[in-house]
């Protein structure tokens, strides 16, 4: 099944002073409304927001869970 969601959100975490554990990729809270009015918090890696150019307000493709454009 695949949804169009409206990208409302987005909330880069903050990991304090001691920065991010080693290994671990950075991630973002998104706020994703669907074509239908509902919202869905999502987490979804930082690399991915920028290699899409992706910033709020742009319309994506949620697919099984998972973005696909």
């Amino acid at each position: 099944m695949e949804n169009n969601y409206q990208i409302i959100t987005i909330y880069e975490e903050d990991h304090g002073c001691e920065g991010l554990p080693e290994g671990e990729e950075p991630m973002d809270q998104v706020l994703l409304r669907a074509e239908d009015g509902t919202e869905h918090w999502v987490r979804m890696p930082d690399t991915l927001l920028l290699q899409r150019n992706w910033k709020e307000n742009d319309w994506i493709r949620w697919e099984k869970n998972e973005i696909t454009q």
